[in-house]
């Protein structure tokens, strides 16, 4: 008997659960260390086959959630980006989906988008090297920036935005239109944070080289820092996402690390991920899984979240 396998394209939600409440103090800016997260997810997003449909997804790519829980995808292949509302079955198209292109209203292989607090989208326009600015329920863009490679967006408390820019190796703040980070060259493997204004980086993930021990990240795509600036950086190649506290050289692996499959409890080409307000956890993965956080020792001023592979969070204290 011949077994096909099916790739289905979707966005998968683990909730957060700690071991006790009442043996760990809950944390009033953060995740709290003794947090763990189920390893059998469940789809909320996509999963009915490639297609244009709207309870349908094309290899999605980035995803965000807002604080009200409604998830925004940049589905790449249907050149749109859909917002699902929490427990929906159906998306909504908010941008693009008018075949690819480089009008106004359209999209070509779109691959992040970033919500800020008016509902105004921000979106990485890959093939056309831009980035598009959507206002709520506008049904065309506004290019805000030109001739860049486009992998990765945050938004801070003020409303910057930065960009990160793939072939630059450097991270660009909008409107001010200067580099915060890089502009020297590429890095290699691991997570750096940049401090306002500093001309240097500091490594907070990634010590020893590529590879899959606790202290080392395999590609990184994607990264979440809290509150208590523990950063949750998601990898590609080792098809996981590991948990890394301030100041500690190695990491705890609180989702997938041990290969492909076809269960719940496994990452295939994972790309993104973010967290809503409750501490769950939302990963974009091709025949996935999700997690779930279920306790009450979770915070996060905003829904920052970020993408590949020139990662970047932008956290106000």
């Amino acid at each position: 008997m011949q077994i096909i396998h099916i790739l289905v394209l979707v966005i998968v939600y683990f909730s957060i659960f700690s071991i006790s409440s009442s043996t760990f103090a809950a944390s009033t800016d953060g995740i709290c260390r003794s947090a763990t997260w189920n390893r059998n997810g469940i789809t909320v997003a996509g999963g009915k086959g490639q297609g244009s449909a709207l309870n349908q997804l094309a290899y999605p790519e980035g995803v965000f959630v807002d604080d009200d829980g409604a998830i925004f995808i940049a589905d790449r292949d249907n050149h749109r980006v859909i917002k699902y509302m929490p427990g929906a079955s159906n998306g909504e198209l908010v941008a693009g989906g008018n075949k690819p292109g480089n009008n106004s209203n359209q999209l070509y292989t779109p691959s992040k988008v970033v919500v800020d607090k008016h509902g105004t989208m921000f979106i990485c326009d890959r093939i056309n090297n831009r980035v598009q600015r959507w206002s709520k329920n506008a049904n065309q863009g506004e290019t805000i920036m030109k001739n860049i490679t486009c992998w990765g967006l945050a938004l801070d408390m003020e409303g910057s935005l930065y960009v990160s820019d793939m072939e630059g190796h450097q991270v660009i703040q909008w409107p001010q239109n200067r580099i915060v980070a890089g502009g020297n060259g590429k890095g290699n493997n691991r997570i750096v944070k940049w401090a306002v204004g500093a001309n240097q980086g500091t490594v907070i993930a990634g010590f020893n080289g590529y590879g899959n021990g606790v202290d080392q990240l395999y590609r990184p795509y994607a990264v979440v820092v809290d509150q208590m600036n523990t950063a949750y950086v998601l990898e590609y190649i080792n098809l996981r996402v590991t948990r890394w506290f301030e100041g500690e050289k190695s990491s705890s692996i609180i989702i997938g690390g041990d290969g492909y499959g076809l269960g719940a409890d496994k990452l295939n080409f994972p790309r993104d991920i973010a967290f809503d307000r409750q501490g769950n956890l939302y990963i974009k993965v091709l025949v996935i899984n999700r997690s779930k956080v279920m306790d009450n020792c979770f915070k996060m001023e905003a829904n920052h979240h970020l993408q590949e592979p020139f990662l970047l969070f932008i956290l106000k204290k």
